[in-house]
């Protein structure tokens, strides 16, 4: 396993609640009154989907070598903003960079081989609080992407 760290960008989904304590009294709703704690770090995370692949039949080494941008991941039951995530969790998640990998794997003699690369995060979970009545709104998740991790397999 090869881990390249670095600090990534953003990407990720939220939803907004229809009643939400997150509103001031002219706005249905407003991320800004959205706070985030309770920061707990679970522990490393692969990516669900290669990012990269190489095959070949063995007996040969295959290697796998790239540039490749991860981002980090931010996800929530309710629209909190990019500030407020990234402050409680203690990275950037706004910014992206790209880094190369390298890896590589003996395929066995007579077998068809396959090296994937995935990314790999740290995970972080968050509660989100209203910072006008300090009642619990929501949760999310934040994946600091840390580098790849390589699976190999033959047939």
């Amino acid at each position: 396993m090869a881990v390249l760290v670095g600090t990534l960008g953003l990407t990720g989904q939220a939803h907004a609640a229809s009643k939400t304590p997150c509103a001031s009294l002219k706005l249905k709703f407003n991320p800004a009154f959205c706070g985030v704690k309770s920061v707990k770090y679970v522990g490393e995370v692969q990516g669900k989907s290669a990012i990269a692949e190489v095959q070949g039949r063995g007996p040969m080494t295959l290697t796998l070598t790239a540039m490749e941008t991860v981002s980090n991941t931010k996800s929530a039951t309710i629209t909190v903003t990019a500030d407020a995530v990234s402050g409680a969790v203690g990275f950037d998640v706004t910014k992206s960079r790209t880094k190369s990998m390298s890896g590589s794997w003996n395929v066995p003699k007579g077998k068809f081989g396959t090296l994937k690369a995935y990314p790999l995060y740290q995970r972080y979970t968050f509660k989100v609080y209203s910072k006008l009545t300090g009642g619990y709104v929501g949760q999310g998740t934040a994946d600091k992407a840390i580098g790849y991790r390589y699976q190999h397999s033959a047939k």
